[in-house]
C-alpha cells in the first residue's frame, strides 16, 4: 500500500506561500498528504524566534504524529512553496483504519522511519562541526527542492547555528569554489568536495 492510497477520495485543498495549515498548540483535526509544493514544520522559541525543524515534500504525510499521540501540535506547518494537499479528517482516518492492517503497518513504518531520521539528525548536530552541518544542509535542501531559494535563516535553523555563521560559511564556500551565490540562490559546483567539509 502507498500512502497516497490512504487519501483517495479525501478533499483536496490549495495553499499559497505563507499559509499556515495548522498552528503550534492546536488540537489535531486532520492529517495531510502533500501532492505538490513544500511545507516546513516551524516552532517558535520563548524569545519569539522561529526555527525550521523539518521539511515535507511531495508525497509525504504530515500532521500524523500529533494525531496518533493525541496531543496538541508541537509546531506549526507553514507553506514554503505553493502547495496542493489532500486533507483527511480525524473521523475519516479512524474509519479507514478499522480492520485495515496494511494501513496500520504503513503508518507505523512512516513513524519509525521519521524517528530514525530524527535520531540521525541529532547525531549530526552533536558530533559534526558547524561547517560540515552547513555543507550537508545545503546539499540536502538543494536535493529536496532545487528551485526553492533557501534563506540563510532556514539553513541556520536546520543545522542548529546562527544566520551570521551560515553567511560567513557560505562566503568561504564561494571563495573555495564549492558554490556560487546569486542573491538567495545557491548553486552547488563541487558536491563531493562540499560534503567533505568540516
Amino acid at each position: 500500500m502507498e500512502l497516497v492510497d490512504v487519501f483517495k477520495g479525501s478533499r483536496i485543498e490549495k495553499f499559497k506561500r505563507g499559509d499556515v495549515l495548522y498552528k503550534m498548540g492546536e488540537s489535531p483535526r486532520n492529517i495531510f498528504f502533500l501532492v505538490e509544493g513544500l511545507v516546513g514544520l516551524v516552532v517558535w522559541s520563548e524569545a519569539g524566534n522561529d526555527h525550521l525543524l523539518r521539511l515535507f515534500k511531495k508525497n509525504q504525510i504530515f500532521g500524523h504524529r500529533s494525531f496518533f499521540a493525541q496531543e496538541p501540535y508541537h509546531a506549526s506547518a507553514t507553506v514554503l512553496e505553493d502547495a496542493t494537499v489532500f486533507v483527511l479528517s480525524k473521523e475519516e482516518m479512524r474509519e479507514r483504519m478499522k480492520g485495515n492492517c496494511d494501513l496500520a503497518e504503513k503508518l507505523l513504518q512512516t513513524l519509525a522511519t521519521e524517528l530514525r531520521r530524527a535520531e540521525e539528525k541529532q547525531v549530526i548536530l552533536t558530533e559534526k562541526d558547524v561547517t560540515a552541518r552547513i555543507a550537508e544542509a545545503v546539499v540536502y535542501f538543494k536535493d529536496l527542492h532545487p528551485t526553492h531559494s533557501w534563506t540563510r535563516q532556514e539553513i541556520a535553523d536546520f543545522c542548529g547555528t546562527t544566520t551570521a555563521t551560515v553567511i560567513r560559511t557560505l562566503a568561504r564556500f564561494v571563495d573555495d569554489g564549492l558554490i556560487e551565490q546569486r542573491g538567495r540562490e545557491i548553486i552547488i559546483l563541487k558536491k563531493d568536495e562540499l560534503l567533505s567539509q568540516g
